[in-house]
């Protein structure tokens, strides 16, 4: 048991990862072959859907488990570029991202969805990594086309 973990937790952790990998059969995948990461704090599972690559992923915090979706979408323009991109992956947050956001991890653009573990159900944790994998899907060809950008995913 991990300093954190508490049999509360500890219920909630093996709910948690079983949720993530119900979703991942509902959609055709195996979990096992899908794994990336399993360790006692963190598990995640790799998904290839359309050209996104989206890690599934729940954590043990201090207080509460985390389930979070990531896919990166493509590589960040040149220099000279940045402020209108960044503008632009802004303005897409506020007016039609929902339940997900554009995020910049290191040199790539990402779009990320977060929530508790709490209270989670199956359709939602199916629904958060199709939407993350649909997002990342749509965008990686949009931008590329509009800025020039290599797709995250083949950098």
């Amino acid at each position: 048991m991990t300093a954190a973990a508490s049999p509360a937790t500890d219920a909630l952790w093996l709910k948690t990862r079983e949720l993530l990998e119900n979703a991942l059969k509902k959609v055709g995948l195996d979990p096992t072959t899908s794994v990336v990461r399993d360790d006692p704090d963190q598990v995640a599972y790799g998904v290839l859907r359309g050209s996104a690559q989206v890690l599934l992923a729940a954590t043990r915090g201090e207080r509460r488990i985390w389930v979070r979706a990531i896919a990166p979408v493509v590589m960040l323009p040149p220099e000279a570029a940045r402020l209108a991109f960044y503008g632009r992956l802004l303005d897409l947050n506020a007016k039609i991202m929902r339940n997900a956001a554009f995020g910049v991890l290191g040199d790539k653009v990402v779009v990320v969805s977060e929530r508790p573990a709490d209270g989670l159900d199956p359709e939602e944790v199916e629904q958060i990594l199709q939407h993350v994998a649909a997002t990342a899907d749509h965008y990686d060809d949009l931008f590329a086309s509009e800025y020039g950008v290599p797709h995250a995913s083949k950098a």
